[in-house]
């Protein structure tokens, strides 16, 4: 795990700092919803396993899964990654320390936009024990080598993403041949509603919606699990005999 920086890309010579075990590749901050600039605030983060995930949950999920419930079915979904694992909107690293403590399991890494959830993603993981590479990056864009992952887990945090084609096809190019994508989000609710969601940016979208980008990306094998208003969703990437 890098622990200070600067980090610097072979290929084009960009220099990015690395602290306190995050790197930071964001060059230019885009603009982000009511809800995400909410998310890096410092008292936020420091709540947000506690109290702020929990009440998001509820609002937007009604009857959310128990923490432990909630695992077993993302880790379920996973199968065996043969290769790391990306959790992409890791937030604090709830997930991604688990996954890191399990024995035998792949490289973790955590990639999310707020410094505030980094920091705290840090100081969680290193007292429970986890080795988990955390990251500052900009989504869709994926800071990863093409066919490197052996999975990409977003939990929770689908609805987050406003560009669905460019994030699905991201996540195709990084994934090994037979690696996972797994990801959680919410069904749409009525058009009023889903006004004031997009004004915040939250962008649920049905289970269509998902399925088609899924396939237009190249990734097979859709499945989901529907708790409504929960969706969550697993596809692959072919494997290398059917991409011949």
């Amino acid at each position: 795990m890098l622990m200070f920086g600067p980090l610097r890309c072979p290929e084009c010579r960009a220099s990015y700092p690395v602290a306190e075990g995050v790197a930071d590749l964001v060059l230019e901050h885009g603009s982000a919803g009511g809800l995400q600039r909410g998310l890096e605030s410092r008292w936020v983060a420091r709540s947000y396993e506690r109290h702020v995930r929990p009440a998001l949950q509820r609002a937007l999920l009604r009857q959310p899964l128990d923490t432990d419930s909630e695992y077993l079915l993302y880790r379920s979904l996973l199968g065996t990654p043969d290769g790391p694992v990306l959790d992409l909107g890791c937030g604090t690293g709830l997930v991604a320390r688990r996954l890191a403590r399990e024995p035998a399991f792949p490289l973790v890494a955590g990639q999310d936009l707020s410094p505030a959830m980094l920091e705290e993603g840090v100081a969680q993981a290193r007292e429970a024990g986890a080795t988990v590479d955390f990251l500052r990056a900009q989504a869709p864009a994926l800071p990863f080598l093409d066919g490197t992952l052996g999975a990409v887990l977003m939990a929770d945090s689908l609805h987050y993403l406003e560009d669905l084609g460019r994030l699905m096809l991201e996540v195709a190019r990084v994934l090994r041949p037979g690696g996972r994508w797994v990801a959680s989000t919410y069904a749409p609710p009525g058009s009023a509603s889903g006004f004031l969601h997009r004004r915040v940016g939250l962008h649920p979208r049905a289970e269509a919606t998902l399925r088609a980008a899924t396939s237009a990306a190249g990734l097979v094998r859709f499945e989901r699990v529907a708790l409504p208003p929960l969706l969550v969703l697993k596809a692959e990437k072919g494997s290398a005999e059917s991409l011949r």
